[in-house]
């Protein structure tokens, strides 16, 4: 079953999205808008439910936080429909036109990645409505291309998938968790109250969620580090840390999206910073 639902955060509108079947969409994601501003997509399988939501606003450009399928899946028919520009970052123009990475739940929860070379390389760093000025800021971490819009003046910040939550339980194979904990510092720096995240937007409290993730990883990625130096490997490191593998969620993603890769991040970055620092 298609789930779409209309909201209103003050003048800033969203389209939340997702898929469920025999129960409620277990993950959503928010596409909005906001002075004729589109930011992000949707899925591909809720192509048909953005285009008709869409209809009747004054929709006039489009931002792609980044190429991940539950956020550019739907540039192609967004570009036939309406004819109007999409951007974003130069990574993400490049990104979206090749193979998007991803797993058999996102292939049934999100759809197909469509490959698309209609997001525009977009290099200024202040992105304008009519009524808005959106600084663009990079916050690589959970993907290389992903960029933030921050509305200075309304205190809006619009994080892609920078939280999402304070306690996060998996992360997917290829992501960073020191390029995230340096992305959230940049954030949490910024003046705003309003976090417009694309799964879990919040209206109050916003920078204090924040701040709660990035302790959490910070802590994490201490003790993961603790832990290798005692000569723990990466299965012993969740057991000293008392975290749970997701085993249906390991096993259906082929080790695509599972706790593991969460230790398996921080081995990575810290060998990273071995190398730059030898």
């Amino acid at each position: 079953m298609h789930f779409a639902q209309s909201h209103h955060f003050g003048p800033v509108q969203s389209l939340q999205m997702g898929v469920g079947y025999f129960a409620p969409p277990p993950v959503k994601v928010h596409a909005f808008l906001v002075d004729g501003l589109l930011i992000d997509t949707g899925p591909p399988k809720l192509e048909k439910e953005l285009l008709a939501w869409l209809e009747d606003k004054p929709f006039q450009q489009a931002f792609i936080t980044h190429h991940h399928e539950d956020h550019s899946g739907n540039v192609n028919g967004l570009h036939r429909r309406f004819q109007r520009p999409i951007y974003g970052s130069a990574a993400c123009s490049r990104l979206a036109q090749g193979q998007v990475r991803t797993s058999i739940p996102q292939l049934i929860y999100w759809g197909r990645p469509r490959y698309t070379n209609k997001v525009q390389p977009y290099t200024q760093n202040l992105l304008h409505t009519e009524h808005h000025q959106f600084q663009l800021i990079p916050i690589p971490g959970h993907a290389d291309d992903q960029v933030a819009l921050f509305e200075p003046q309304q205190g809006w910040l619009f994080s892609a998938d920078a939280f999402v939550h304070p306690y996060i339980k998996y992360y997917m194979r290829y992501e960073s968790m020191q390029q995230q904990i340096n992305s959230l510092q940049k954030l949490i720096a910024l003046d705003f109250e309003q976090l417009f995240c694309c799964h879990t937007p919040l209206m109050k409290g916003g920078k204090k969620q924040l701040q709660q993730k990035l302790a959490y990883l910070q802590n994490y990625y201490a003790q993961v580090v603790h832990w290798h130096h005692k000569g723990c490997s990466p299965r012993e490191i969740m057991a000293q840390m008392q975290q749970k593998e997701r085993w249906g969620q390991y096993l259906l993603s082929g080790g695509y999206m599972a706790a593991i890769n969460m230790v398996n991040a921080v081995l990575r970055d810290e060998q990273l910073t071995r190398k730059a620092n030898a």
